[in-house]
C-alpha cells in the first residue's frame, strides 16, 4: 500500500488549498472533503453534505474549524492526504 501524503507544515496546507482548491484527507476514521472556491471554504465528511460548515475565508478556517476537538492549524501534519 502507498503511504498517504502528509503536510510538513501549516504554510503548505495553505498554499495548497489556495493553489489546488480541492482536498480529500482522512484523520482518524473519518474522510474529509475540502472546496475553496476563491472567496470561501467548504468542508464536510465526505459524502454526507449535512456535515458541511462553510468558512469565509482561509484564515477564518484555519483559525476556526475543530477536528476531534483540536483547531485544524494544530493538527495538519496529522492528516492524511488522499487526493490534492
Amino acid at each position: 500500500m502507498i503511504p498517504y501524503d502528509k503536510y510538513r507544515n501549516l504554510d503548505e496546507f495553505i498554499t495548497d488549498i489556495h493553489d489546488i482548491g480541492e482536498i480529500i484527507f482522512k484523520h482518524g476514521e473519518k474522510e474529509y472533503s475540502l472546496y475553496f472556491d476563491c472567496e470561501k471554504v467548504f468542508i464536510s465528511e465526505s459524502y454526507k453534505k449535512e456535515t458541511e460548515q462553510i468558512f469565509n475565508s482561509i484564515d477564518d478556517f484555519i483559525n476556526n474549524f475543530i477536528l476531534d476537538g483540536k483547531q485544524i492549524k494544530d493538527i495538519v501534519t496529522e492528516l492524511d492526504v488522499v487526493s490534492h
